[in-house]
């Protein structure tokens, strides 16, 4: 069985899984969210210093589901109009491997949008930072890891369809691991997430689709929480459970990252 490795330990989480696991117990354990059987979430993928109280409070809002199928959608590092999934059958993490769900992933391959990009999912932690921490709630829980390109709207759609047929009747959590900005100035992060906020909040279900093409400057990881709201579906809403800013030196200046906690709640 070909199994991803691990290339984010060490440098975005801490590769001892004794220290990654007190410290996800005490993540879990301080967070002021509730409880709760929310199916579909977003949550920042980053550094564990930072985005790890974040991540806990998504999470938590839906601690009381018990998933047969964890998908989790993220941006990739490159550019692309496709969706990027692994060859490799599993993920490994400091408690031991994720499985890939090869039933799911088999179903959604095509020869037009979806394909298996190995090198894609070796360049990019954004899935894997959310391992750890999926693993400390649910367990060895199977997992469709999609990398979403810059997909037009009509190829979300064609992806959501494709996804919610493969997918069937299982319980299934969705997980977007996006940030709301990328590295950019501190007035143009704040802006740029205020506006994506926005859509997430006033574009109900598939209205958000012909609402994309107002953002000026998206972020990359647009089309990744784009997909994530039309999962969630029409009789859900998002709630915003915390907003925080990342600031560092980038390029010589002050580059900040904006992120959220955000839990899809049933109307």
């Amino acid at each position: 069985m070909m199994t991803r490795a691990m290339v984010a330990d060490g440098v975005f989480y801490t590769a001892d899984a004794a220290t990654l696991k007190d410290e996800l117990t005490r993540a879990f354990r301080e967070v002021r969210v509730k409880r709760r059987d929310a199916r579909v979430l977003v949550a920042p993928h980053g550094a564990y210093e930072i985005s790890l109280p974040y991540v806990a409070e998504s999470l938590t809002s839906a601690a009381e589901t018990s998933p047969e199928c964890i998908v989790i959608i993220a941006p990739p590092s490159g550019s692309g109009q496709a969706v990027l999934l692994p060859e490799s059958q599993a993920f490994e993490t400091p408690f031991g491997a994720v499985p890939v769900d090869q039933a799911v992933c088999n179903h959604l391959i095509d020869d037009t949008i979806v394909f298996a990009d190995e090198i894609a999912h070796l360049q990019d932690h954004s899935v894997e930072v959310m391992l750890p921490a999926l693993y400390q709630l649910f367990g060895p829980v199977p997992i469709v890891p999609l990398l979403v390109g810059q997909l037009p709207p009509e190829g979300l759609i064609q992806v959501r369809r494709a996804l919610e047929a493969a997918l069937g009747s299982r319980s299934t959590l969705v997980v977007a691991a996006a940030n709301l900005s990328g590295f950019v100035s501190p007035t143009e992060a704040d802006a740029r997430a205020r506006k994506l906020i926005r859509l997430l909040l006033t574009g109900g279900g598939n209205a958000i689709i012909s609402r994309m093409d107002t953002l000026e400057n998206p972020p990359r990881s647009l089309a990744s929480l784009v997909l994530t709201h039309l999962l969630a579906g029409e009789n859900a809403r998002p709630e915003i459970l915390s907003r925080g800013t990342f600031e560092t030196d980038f390029d010589g200046d002050v580059g900040s990252v904006v992120f959220a906690s955000v839990a899809y709640l049933p109307i």
